[in-house]
C-alpha cells in the first residue's frame, strides 16, 4: 500500500492503529517504514511501534531487527519503555533484547547528564497577552509549539515555551520531580520575562495534560511571579488530596484559572474534583468540558483558547 501523501506524525501514528486495529499488520508496517522517511526525528516511536506490531504476528526475530537497526542509527529509548510494554514482554530472556536495553541504559544516562531546561518562543511579540506553555509528559517544547502554529493563534498571542530538563527518552521529556521542575519553569519563565518586552502584557501560565497539572501546582506555591492566571488543557491529577496538601489552608482568592478537558478524558473526573477544591477555596477557577474529546487538544484550538483567555482577563 504506498502513499505518497503528506499528513501528520499523528495522523500517520493514527491510521497505523486503525490498520492494526483491522488485522492489516502488514499495510501498517509499510506505512510506517514510509513515515521514517517523512519523520526521521522520530524514529524511536516509529521503530518500537512497528517491534510491537512485529510481536504481533509473532515474529519475534523481526522485532528484534527493527530495535537493533534504529539502534545503530543512533536513536534509542528511555529502557523502562521497553521492558515495561506488554507486546515486548516475551522479548525478555532475549540476550539481543538485553543487549539493546543495555545500549537503551548507557545512551539515556549520557543524555539525563548532559539536559537542561530550554525555552522556545514564537508568536506575535507585539501581542496583548504573553503565555508561558509547559509541554506533555513524553514531549519537548519544539513538538508543543507545532501544535499550537495555527496563524490565528500566532498572531494573537507571544508563547515561551518552557522544556523540561528531566528526561523520559530520547528528545522527549517530563515533569516527574517537582523540585526540578519549579527549577526549571521558573529559571525558563525569568529568561522569558526577561528577554522580551512582557512588561505591558498580561501573562499566562499554560500546559497540557503533566504540563497542565504543573502549571497549577507552581502558580498555588506562588513560583511564578506575575503570572496573573492559568490554562491548563487535560491537567494529569490523580490525587486530589496531594493538590490540596499543597496550599493547606492559604487563601488562594487570587488565583484565576481555566481548565479545558474532555469527557471522554481518563483524567476527567479528577480533574471536576480539582476545579471543585480550587472553587471551594476561594480561586475563580472556570471549568471548560468538551463532549466526545479524550486527552488532547481541541480540534478548535484557537476558538477555545480565545475564550479561555477572554474569561481569564
Amino acid at each position: 500500500m504506498k502513499t505518497n501523501r503528506q499528513q501528520s506524525f499523528t495522523g500517520l501514528q493514527q491510521e497505523a492503529v486503525a490498520l492494526v486495529e483491522n488485522k492489516q499488520c502488514d499495510a501498517a508496517l509499510e506505512l510506517l517504514e514510509e513515515g521514517k522517511a517523512q519523520y526521521p526525528e522520530r524514529l524511536d516511536r516509529i521503530g518500537h511501534w512497528k517491534a510491537g506490531i512485529y510481536m504481533l504476528l509473532g515474529e519475534k526475530d523481526r522485532a528484534v531487527t527493527e530495535l537493533q537497526q534504529v539502534l545503530d542509527q543512533g536513536v534509542w529509548w528511555n529502557p523502562s519503555l521497553l521492558e515495561q510494554d506488554e507486546e515486548l514482554a516475551p522479548l525478555q530472556g532475549s540476550e539481543e533484547f538485553q543487549r539493546i536495553l543495555s545500549q537503551c541504559a548507557e545512551r539515556f544516562e549520557e543524555a539525563d547528564r548532559a539536559a537542561s531546561a530550554e525555552l522556545e518562543t514564537t508568536g506575535n511579540p507585539e501581542a496583548d497577552v504573553a503565555i508561558v506553555a509547559l509541554h506533555w509528559k513524553g514531549s519537548n517544547a519544539a513538538d508543543f509549539a507545532a501544535q499550537w502554529s495555527d496563524p490565528v493563534i500566532l498572531a494573537r498571542y507571544f508563547f515561551g515555551f518552557v522544556q523540561s530538563s528531566q528526561v523520559f527518552s530520547k528528545d522527549i521529556y517530563h515533569w516527574d520531580d517537582p523540585d526540578t521542575a519549579a527549577a526549571d519553569v521558573t529559571s525558563m519563565y525569568q529568561r522569558f520575562y526577561q528577554s522580551f518586552p512582557t512588561e505591558k502584557k498580561r501573562i499566562l501560565a499554560a500546559g497540557a495534560s503533566q504540563g497542565g497539572k504543573t502549571v497549577i501546582e507552581l502558580l498555588l506555591q506562588n513560583k511564578l511571579p506575575e503570572v496573573e492566571s492559568f490554562l491548563a488543557f487535560v491537567p494529569s491529577f490523580t490525587d486530589v488530596d496531594k493538590l490540596a496538601a499543597l496550599f493547606g489552608d492559604q487563601d488562594v482568592s487570587d488565583v484565576k484559572g481555566c481548565v479545558i478537558t474532555g469527557d471522554e478524558d481518563p483524567f476527567y473526573e479528577e480533574t471536576k474534583k480539582v476545579v471543585e477544591l480550587l472553587q471551594s477555596k476561594g480561586a475563580d477557577c472556570r471549568l471548560m468540558v468538551i463532549e466526545g474529546m479524550g486527552h488532547r487538544l481541541p480540534d478548535e484550538l484557537a476558538e477555545n483558547l480565545q475564550e479561555a483567555v477572554d474569561y481569564l482577563e
